[in-house]
C-alpha cells in the first residue's frame, strides 16, 4: 500500500523594517521569530539593506534573508538609519516566491502597503503582526510628558490603514488596548505574546555589582531601558529620593542608552547632584548585552516606572532571570498579581513607588519566591515556541491544505 505523498512546507514570507545582524528589542525579537518558524515552515525575510557590508541574499539558522535596495535612501549612505524606508523590488519578489501567506511586522508602512497589495493579486493571506500602532513616545513628548495610556482608543487612521486592517486575513496585537482598537476594524483579531528566548535567561550569568564598586549585600533597585520620559526614570529616582534613608544599603542603578533626550537625563543628573545621592545612583548608560543578563540576575528588584508600555516583555525577561519586578500599571497587558509574583503602583504616582519600593525592601526574603512564581508564568506563557503555536492556529485556518 503507497503511502500519500507528503504535502510540501508552507512557504511563508516575513516583511520586516530592520533584522538581523542590528540588534535592538524588535530586531530580537524578530530574529528568534524567524528561528523558530523555520524549524516547522519555509520562510524566507524581506528587509531593507541598513549595512554596507551586509549581503543581499543569505541563508541563516534554517531560513533565506533578503536585504533589498531601500529608495528613501537616495545618497546610498549606510548605515542606513531612516525610520522609513520603501523597497520597490519587494513587490515582484513576492509576485514570483510561490509563497502562501505573507506576514508584515511591525507597522502599516510603504512595505506593508507593497507585501498587501501583492497578497490581493495573488490571492493569499495577509498576516499584520503589530508592535506599536502608533508613535507613543513622540505623543507623550507632544503632551509635555503627559498622554492618555488608551490614546489608541480615540485614534483615527488612514483611509490606507484602516482599509488594510479591514481586508487583512488576520490582525495580532500585542497589547490588549490596540487589540480591542483593531477589532473595530477586523473582527480576526487576536493577542500574541511577546516572547522571551528563555534559554538567554536560564544560565548563570556574571554579577557586573564589583566595576561599580556595589558590594554584594547592597539591595539594589534597577531600572533597565532607554533613558527617556515614557520609560519613567525620573520616577524611580524621585521615589528613591523619599526613602533613601528608610533603606540603608540600598542602590538605585539606571541602565540604559542616555542620549536620546539630552534634556531629560540631564534633568536626572541636576537632581542626583541636588539630593547628595551621587553615591548612591548609578547611570551606567548603554551596556553590552552580557551586562544586561547580569544586571537582570544580579538585581533584588527591577522597578518598570513606565508611562506607557505595551508587550511588558521586559517584566517576562526579569522573571526568566529570577528577579522581582515593580511594575507602573501602565504596562499592557499586565501580568503581575501584586504581592503574588511582584508589585503594582498607579502609573506616575511617586508615592505608590516609593510605598511599592519599601514593601520590596522590607520583604526581601520573599523575593525571590515571588520572581519563581512568575519564572513558572514565562515558561507556560511567553517563550518563541508558544508564540509559534499562536500563528500555527491561524496558518491551519487560512492555508489548511498547507499548514
Amino acid at each position: 500500500m503507497n503511502s500519500a505523498p507528503r504535502t510540501r512546507r508552507l512557504r511563508i514570507a516575513l516583511v520586516l523594517n530592520r533584522f538581523w545582524p542590528e540588534v535592538g528589542g524588535a530586531e530580537t525579537n524578530l530574529y528568534f521569530q524567524a528561528v523558530e518558524l523555520a524549524r516547522d515552515y519555509d520562510v524566507t525575510v524581506f528587509t531593507p539593506r541598513r549595512l554596507a557590508d551586509s549581503p543581499a541574499y543569505e541563508e541563516h539558522a534554517g531560513f533565506r534573508i533578503q536585504r533589498l535596495p531601500d529608495a528613501l535612501n537616495r545618497t546610498g549612505r549606510f548605515p542606513n538609519l531612516g525610520p522609513n524606508t520603501f523597497m520597490p523590488s519587494l513587490f515582484p519578489r513576492l509576485l514570483r516566491g510561490g509563497f502562501d501567506l505573507v506576514q508584515v511586522f511591525p507597522s502599516l508602512n510603504n512595505n506593508s502597503l507593497l507585501a498587501f497589495a501583492a497578497t490581493r493579486l495573488l490571492r493569499i493571506p495577509f498576516i499584520f503582526c503589530s508592535f506599536d500602532f502608533i508613535d507613543y513616545a513622540q505623543r507623550i513628548q507632544q503632551g509635555g510628558g503627559r498622554m492618555d495610556v488608551n490614546v489608541i482608543a480615540g485614534h483615527v487612521p488612514s483611509r490606507r490603514e484602516a482599509y488594510m486592517l479591514r481586508r487583512a486575513e488576520h490582525v495580532f496585537a500585542i497589547s490588549q488596548r490596540e487589540l480591542a482598537f483593531f477589532r473595530r476594524y477586523n473582527p480576526s483579531a487576536s493577542y500574541s505574546p511577546v516572547p522571551v528566548q528563555v534559554d538567554e535567561y536560564l544560565q548563570p550569568a556574571s554579577s557586573p555589582r564589583a566595576r561599580y564598586g556595589i558590594a554584594d549585600d547592597e539591595f539594589v533597585f534597577l531600572c533597565l531601558g532607554r533613558v527617556s520620559e515614557i520609560k519613567g526614570q525620573d520616577l524611580a529616582l524621585e521615589a528613591f529620593c523619599r526613602i533613601q534613608h528608610e533603606v540603608p544599603r540600598s542602590r538605585l542603578v539606571i541602565v540604559g542608552r542616555n542620549d536620546y533626550e539630552a534634556g531629560y537625563v540631564a534633568a536626572m543628573h541636576a537632581r542626583i547632584a541636588a539630593a547628595g545621592l551621587g553615591a548612591r545612583v548609578v547611570v551606567t548608560g548603554m551596556v553590552d548585552r552580557p551586562d544586561v543578563i547580569g544586571w537582570l540576575h544580579h538585581a533584588n528588584a527591577h522597578v518598570i516606572p513606565v508611562r506607557f508600555m505595551n508587550s511588558g516583555a521586559v517584566v517576562a525577561e526579569s522573571w526568566a532571570a529570577g528577579t522581582v519586578v515593580i511594575q507602573s500599571d501602565a504596562v499592557d497587558p499586565n501580568y503581575v498579581e501584586d504581592g503574588v509574583n511582584g508589585y503594582v503602583f498607579p502609573s506616575e504616582s511617586v508615592d505608590a513607588l516609593a510605598a511599592k519600593m519599601m514593601t520590596a525592601w522590607r520583604n526581601r526574603a520573599q523575593l525571590d519566591a515571588m520572581a519563581a512564581r512568575g519564572k513558572e508564568f514565562v515558561l507556560a506563557n511567553l517563550t518563541y515556541q508558544r508564540l509559534v503555536e499562536i500563528y500555527a492556529e491561524q496558518y491551519r485556518r487560512l492555508v489548511p491544505q498547507r499548514a
